[in-house]
């Protein structure tokens, strides 16, 4: 089991998103499993390790397209114990289940904003 990444431990979440130097592990695509691997329009999962604490990471990139030019970015990062936990989240939820049903706090990242899940 490798540790989880010490930005989820951190209360402020800009620190925690500045925390997170990804190293990409792993990458799923846009759908997997019968469903989405994002939200809206485009995106994907991949499995990435925080190369300051090793910590692993499953991260949801979405975009959604608006009509006028004025397109919103989307970045979940949702901490993971290991690669079959991550595949097990593929799995189990498309985009928009894993952010309504993931069950501990996840970082988030709404067009440049860095937030909280909860």
């Amino acid at each position: 089991m490798t540790k989880r990444c010490e930005a989820f431990a951190m209360q402020d979440a800009v620190q925690a998103w500045k925390h997170i130097q990804p190293e990409i592990i792993r990458r799923y695509g846009d759908d997997a499993y019968g469903h989405a691997l994002h939200t809206w329009d485009e995106g994907g999962r991949m499995l990435i390790r925080c190369r300051r604490c090793g910590g692993l990471l499953l991260v949801q990139k979405s975009e959604f397209h608006s009509y006028m030019d004025d397109d919103s970015y989307y970045t979940d990062w949702f901490p993971v114990d290991n690669e079959q936990d991550a595949d097990q989240l593929n799995r189990m939820y498309d985009g928009f289940a894993i952010e309504r049903q993931f069950p501990e706090r996840f970082l988030c990242m709404t067009d440049l904003r860095v937030h909280w899940s909860k």
